[in-house]
């Protein structure tokens, strides 16, 4: 089914995040083995030989944060080259992406962390070109508007489990080698040692991918979690995203330092792409693209 289902040779218009492969959140609890979705499509992707790719059509996957945006990207960078293919492949992660065009089954790979040397080794580079705020979003049906460092922090060591209006706070977790842990980690050594606890206990809910996280704040009646304003804005998401400590997160305020807490996404390539690949990453960089990103919430990164 996944061989020949939406993941290759499909172009972003026909691809609808909506209804490939999606049957709500793959949510589970702490106490369960992660089911390795990502693994799942990057098994599919790696089921197709490189001979399946027509040479004008770029492979595009990775964290889910950047993956709506680049969509819209795509979208405008076809009216300029008609004759390129943009193909989305469903969210991967950065780790599946990085994996997939070290294997040549993906020409692009969307990271939302830098690649490691031994990564680099292999035959790859990255090349920055966004950064977006981290930010904590809540079910809509939740009546609030921002948090306290100090009170995230009660909610991830399990301190704080009511919202005002005495109901639950459901704590949305990602999996511990996800790109967003070390963004939770860096924020204070309270908060990291809050989440360190929050990983390890028992009947923790946790999202797989990008996707996961924001399905369940949609989802989870008084459902809390980290996610990217990149996200919730490229896909227009019913989540409310909470001002932290009296700062809302905008471009404006990690501009001007007083929202502090960013995701940088980069673009994953082999060392020598092809023209066409190399045309789309400047396009990437281009005035109109920056203009893109920063209507879904992404500062350019020159």
């Amino acid at each position: 089914m996944l061989g020949s289902g939406p993941l290759i040779g499909m172009s972003y218009v026909e691809y609808n995040p909506d209804l490939a492969l999606r049957k709500g959140p793959r949510l589970i609890l702490r106490r369960k083995l992660f089911s390795g979705w990502s693994a799942v499509i990057l098994a599919a992707l790696l089921a197709f030989g490189s001979e399946n790719a027509v040479a004008d059509t770029i492979r595009i996957s990775g964290t889910g944060g950047a993956v709506g945006t680049i969509r819209l990207i795509g979208e405008a960078f076809r009216k300029a080259y008609p004759d390129v293919q943009i193909t989305i492949v469903p969210s991967m992660g950065s780790s599946g992406a990085v994996k997939a065009v070290l294997a040549g089954r993906l020409d692009i790979g969307l990271c939302g962390r830098p690649t490691t040397d031994e990564e680099r080794a292999q035959g790859i580079m990255d090349t920055r070109y966004a950064r977006t705020p981290f930010v904590f979003g809540i079910n809509r049906n939740v009546k609030r508007t921002g948090l306290t460092m100090a009170s995230v922090v009660e909610i991830y060591e399990g301190k704080r489990t009511r919202w005002e209006d005495g109901s639950r706070i459901r704590l949305i977790l990602r999996p511990p080698t996800d790109s967003d842990i070390p963004v939770l980690r860096k924020m204070s050594p309270e908060m990291n040692a809050a989440l360190e606890s929050a990983l390890h206990r028992e009947g923790m809910i946790v999202a797989e991918t990008d996707q996961d996280m924001a399905d369940a704040l949609e989802k989870t009646p008084g459902g809390f979690g980290g996610t990217t304003l990149s996200l919730v804005l490229s896909e227009k998401r019913a989540i409310r995203v909470l001002a932290l400590n009296g700062i809302t997160p905008s471009l404006r305020t990690i501009a001007d330092g007083s929202y502090p807490y960013t995701k940088t996404f980069c673009m994953v390539t082999r060392k020598n792409p092809s023209a066409t690949v190399r045309r789309f990453i400047d396009f990437v960089r281009s005035p109109a693209a920056t203009a893109i990103l920063a209507k879904n919430g992404q500062a350019a990164v020159r």
